[in-house]
């Protein structure tokens, strides 16, 4: 019975999705006739994703999310990011962009993170995604109109991160005209769907070099539970379950500073700036985990203000 039950769910879960996710595409492919910027069009974009995504999981009451009390205010996080930093190209200066880090275990996480992100966020944001989803019906043509960037791979192999170095080279221009105008990227460090949700995977180097070239600002967003919701091998979520999420500050004050105060920690270490960034995230974003299961669990950590 409990089975059959869930897959009523899923099955609703899935036409709400469609329905909100093909609307959306019809409005953002209306959108891009407007005669405004690009910049605004993706902004719009954007908004609308977000609103088509919010309603499926308004509509879903079977899934149940849960922030921790601890969590980052958003307000604060914003906060500084007027500052101007040096553009890696030596060709004056930008606001100080921000980069939300998050682990990856399901589909829902790209899901999750824009309807749990303000909206003055969400405008902002772009992401790396690999290039083969720009093929897949309403979801290609949705980020496209959104502007996300290609990840171009040599290999479609799990665990292989080597990429197409010459068609990486028109994406990292499009990435560094956005960051270089205000904008923020939110991507997902350890490079692949995790088989080991509990256990952070390596995080990959490459993201941290961006943020240290910008002096970014850097948060997580991180979550326990969206397996559940949507395994990582479904076609489809919208199972039963709980999903427990909290944003944490990691580089307040910008990628130098946090790189410098760990080489004061480790100064002899044979080590790049963005190596020791990614180690040491790792183990923040892994405490922060740790504290997500165990509110998950049920285990005695932090009232339940925040539940919805």
């Amino acid at each position: 019975m409990a089975s059959m039950l869930a897959t009523v769910f899923q099955v609703l879960f899935a036409l709400m999705l469609a329905v909100n996710m093909i609307t959306a595409t019809t409005m953002m492919k209306l959108v891009s006739y407007l005669p405004v910027s690009k910049r605004k069009t993706e902004g719009i974009a954007l908004i609308i994703t977000q609103l088509a995504w919010r309603m499926t999981l308004m509509f879903s009451p079977w899934v149940n999310t849960v922030e921790l009390e601890n969590s980052a205010d958003w307000g604060d996080v914003v906060k500084g990011l007027d500052t101007l930093v040096d553009k890696p190209d030596g060709s004056g200066q930008c606001s100080r962009p921000l980069f939300i880090l998050g682990n990856h275990t399901s589909f829902f996480d790209t899901l999750f993170s824009v309807i749990k992100m303000p909206s003055s966020v969400v405008w902002n944001v772009r992401t790396y995604m690999k290039s083969d989803l720009f093929n897949m019906p309403v979801l290609g043509t949705m980020c496209r109109c959104i502007g996300h960037f290609g990840v171009y791979f040599k290999s479609g192999e799990d665990g292989s991160f080597k990429v197409d170095e010459t068609k990486m080279e028109g994406e990292n221009l499009r990435v560094d005209a956005h960051l270089s105008n205000g904008g923020y990227l939110s991507f997902f460090p350890e490079g692949q769907i995790n088989k080991t949700p509990e256990k952070l995977m390596p995080l990959r180097y490459g993201g941290f070099k961006k943020a240290l070239e910008y002096d970014a600002k850097i948060v997580s967003f991180v979550t326990f539970g969206n397996p559940t919701i949507w395994p990582a091998k479904a076609a489809v979520g919208g199972l039963p379950g709980k999903v427990v999420y909290s944003t944490k500050m990691i580089a307040p004050n910008g990628a130098k500073a946090l790189a410098a105060e760990l080489r004061k920690k480790e100064p002899s270490a044979d080590k790049s700036d963005q190596q020791l960034l990614s180690e040491a995230i790792q183990v923040m974003m892994q405490d922060q985990l740790d504290e997500l299961k165990a509110k998950h669990d049920g285990k005695p950590m932090l009232s339940n203000k925040k539940a919805n």
